[in-house]
């Protein structure tokens, strides 16, 4: 049997995480997998150490960066549609955060 292709990009994801709560945005096939395959990893009201971001939109993308704890990881599992405005110095450097896009 064949995986679907969000099967695999959900398991690409996966396998960038770090340990900790996850917070998963948006809906569709790869955002339900993602938090099928994370089980009950999902973030409550503290700020995530990852947020996977399936939008792909700027607002997405800008709202994950946000929303994830100082130190932790974004990581944009859907095609970029436009990159949202950020200061990469303040933003990701200061707060110590990783942006990563998954090839999908």
């Amino acid at each position: 049997m064949t995986s679907q292709p969000h099967e695999d990009l959900a398991a690409a994801v996966l396998e960038m995480l770090p340990d900790g709560p996850v917070e998963v945005t948006g809906e569709g096939a790869t955002a339900e997998t993602v938090r099928r395959l994370l089980g009950g990893r999902s973030a409550g009201e503290a700020p995530p150490r990852a947020v996977v971001e399936t939008t792909g939109t700027a607002a997405g993308i800008a709202a994950a960066l946000e929303r994830v704890a100082s130190g932790g990881r974004v990581v944009v599992a859907a095609p970029v549609a436009d990159v949202p405005a950020f200061d990469t110095y303040s933003e990701l450097h200061v707060r110590g955060l990783e942006l990563v896009v998954v090839p999908s």
